[in-house]
């Protein structure tokens, strides 16, 4: 009897716990159902403060709406950037890269020509190798220098003292029957030899953002169509004057001096009225670029 009993109470206990489970659970349940209103006096119960707290936030999906704003973000970026970098570039790069163009021509002629006019003249390889090598030298000082000057002066005036150097020195060499006067002339190419890196200055002057790799480029297209057409331009102006009757000794002369010719029409041009425009234009966005980078240090100035 005494087991039977004890074995009673035992399956009395575990029924009774069974009970009061099944009423916690079922109390939880009416809390989230009811939240604040019927349910307010079982907030008491710790199992029920539990589960009417509210429910944590959905972490993926604001992280997702995160990640989908930030696409879209990146694509309109992208589609204006894309816009920008293919319009048209302004017209006032024109003037700029015709004059690279034009001093560049001269220094294809001479590349490509002078040292066997030289060496017809008479003059040792050693004459040859001083003439080459003194337009590099008086590039490499006064190239920096003339730079320099632009960022005081004005791109669109140092752009005319290269183009005037450049018609300078190619008259001195088509005037020049000695190799004294053709290294002379040689030097004096070197010192105003700077219109492609001034150019590439002007050319950032005027375009910002995605267009400055398409203006630059063209500065350097200019440059490169230059020396590529300079050989080629003394071939044909070199028969053409042998057609004409021209003595061999003064055809590669006639050929610089018609490079003599192209760089003073350049410059001619850029001091019309049409080309004071540009410069004018050229100078404003230099301005511009300036007072954008704080006040004006030393990107930009005044064309006189």
């Amino acid at each position: 009897p005494a087991g039977t009993s004890m074995l009673s109470l035992l399956l009395l206990a575990i029924v009774s716990g069974s009970h009061a489970l099944l009423r916690g659970a079922c109390g939880s349940a009416a809390c989230v159902a009811l939240g604040g209103g019927g349910g307010g006096a079982l907030l008491k119960r710790p199992w029920c403060r539990l589960s009417a707290s509210a429910p944590p936030a959905k972490a993926p999906e604001r992280l997702g709406a995160r990640l989908g704003a930030a696409a879209r973000s990146r694509s309109a970026f992208m589609a204006a950037r894309s816009s920008a970098a293919t319009e048209p570039l302004p017209p006032t790069l024109l003037p700029i890269t015709f004059s690279v163009f034009a001093q560049m021509i001269g220094e294809g002629i001479a590349i490509s020509s002078l040292p066997l006019h030289m060496t017809l003249l008479g003059a040792s390889p050693l004459e040859v190798g001083l003439a080459t090598s003194c337009f590099s030298v008086a590039q490499m000082v006064c190239c920096p220098a003339l730079v320099s000057l632009s960022s005081r002066f004005g791109r669109a005036l140092v752009l005319r003292v290269c183009l005037g150097g450049a018609t300078l020195s190619s008259l001195l060499i088509a005037a020049s029957g000695s190799t004294a006067g053709i290294v002379t002339g040689r030097f004096c190419a070197g010192v105003f030899a700077a219109s492609v890196p001034v150019a590439q200055a002007a050319a950032t002057d005027i375009v910002s953002g995605p267009q400055t790799a398409r203006a630059l480029s063209r500065v350097s297209a200019a440059n490169q169509a230059g020396v590529v057409v300079g050989p080629a331009a003394s071939a044909l102006l070199i028969a053409l004057f042998a057609s004409c009757g021209v003595a061999p000794p003064l055809r590669l002369r006639c050929a610089f001096a018609a490079s003599a010719v192209l760089s003073l029409a350049v410059l001619v041009a850029s001091v019309l009225p049409g080309g004071r425009r540009n410069a004018e234009s050229v100078a404003a966005a230099a301005a511009r670029e300036g007072a954008g980078g704080g006040g004006g240090g030393g990107d930009g100035g005044s064309v006189s």
